[in-house]
């Protein structure tokens, strides 16, 4: 297993360098004057430009400019914000805001999504598995960032059951909300996924098999049908993970939260090409680890698998 691991701790390299070099180039496409944007309505003399692009390395050759990133990011120097901040410093003032929302989002997801989804698949073609069908589509239907603004309007603002807006002041409490509505889309598929996994497993031969040896019902559903089950869900939710923090640019937009994806937006606003490399490729380095960790609690889910 530990060759396993090895091999595929090497194989984030070219992960790394080929998300890099992409990044490079479409934030370079990106119209707009990243030294205008440092200084907002106030003139530029020649000088200055010359000086803050030689600072940046603004007027270098794009491979250029991404060769001196990836050599930097070996010892983990990303460089410097146009505020003068170690864009390092940044991601290790950010990260943990959108570790924990994510994670909360995460929460959500599984056990909502794993139960409801177990429910629907149990008792298919019920009531309640249609209403479960009907109300996942509904919210897959509707895009994250109205979802955002709606239940900041109704819950924050109208209610006023909890504050519209996070602020660099952020607690458990005042990220719930965010967190529910960064866990809805993905809440949906993990309902849909379970239930067809489910429902499938409850007609496969070892099911029928377990059932004929005289094995109650519910052992039957927490040995055989869940434990198979589980497999593809516990796939899209530990993946989900990376996703959740990507998704968590608009979410952290909305409700004002300081996390990683909050500053990755300002970044792209400002045109600071490698604080948003650094930043996204980050996330991407945190998606391969989970995969990573996915696939090692594969052996846990299922004994008939196994890496050599």
């Amino acid at each position: 297993m530990w060759w396993y691991v090895g091999k595929r701790l090497l194989q984030t390299i070219p992960v790394f360098l080929g998300a890099t070099l992409i990044l490079f180039i479409l934030l370079k496409l990106r119209p707009g004057d990243p030294i205008l944007n440092l200084a907002g309505n106030k003139p530029v003399s020649q000088e200055v430009r010359d000086a803050l692009a030689a600072q940046y390395h603004l007027d270098d050759p794009l491979f250029v400019q991404w060769l001196q990133f990836a050599k930097n990011a070996i010892t983990l120097n990303f460089g410097e914000t146009f505020a003068g901040q170690p864009v390092f410093d940044l991601i290790k003032q950010t990260f943990p805001v959108t570790v924990v929302l994510a994670v909360m989002a995460l929460a959500i997801d599984a056990i909502l999504g794993i139960t409801l989804g177990t429910i629907a698949g149990l008792r298919r073609n019920g009531w309640f598995d249609s209403s479960a069908l009907v109300v996942s589509l509904l919210l897959l239907s509707v895009p994250i960032f109205v979802v955002g603004f709606v239940m900041q309007l109704v819950f924050g603002v109208k209610l006023g059951w909890v504050e519209p807006t996070v602020g660099p002041d952020w607690n458990i409490g005042k990220l719930l909300l965010p967190a529910i509505v960064l866990a809805i889309a993905n809440f949906a598929y993990t309902i849909r996924l379970t239930r067809t996994s489910v429902a499938e497993n409850l007609t496969a031969d070892h099911v029928r098999t377990a059932r004929a040896k005289g094995l109650s019902n519910g052992l039957v559903v927490r040995r055989h049908v869940l434990r198979n089950s589980l497999v593809p869900v516990v796939t899209y939710i530990g993946i989900n993970l990376g996703s959740l923090m990507a998704g968590a640019i608009i979410t952290e937009t909305i409700f004002n939260i300081p996390g990683i994806g909050n500053a990755a937006y300002t970044a792209i606003q400002k045109g600071e090409t490698s604080t948003v490399v650094a930043i996204v490729t980050f996330m991407v380095l945190v998606y391969v680890l989970m995969s990573l960790l996915v696939d090692l609690i594969y052996a846990v889910l299922d004994p008939r698998i196994r890496y050599v």
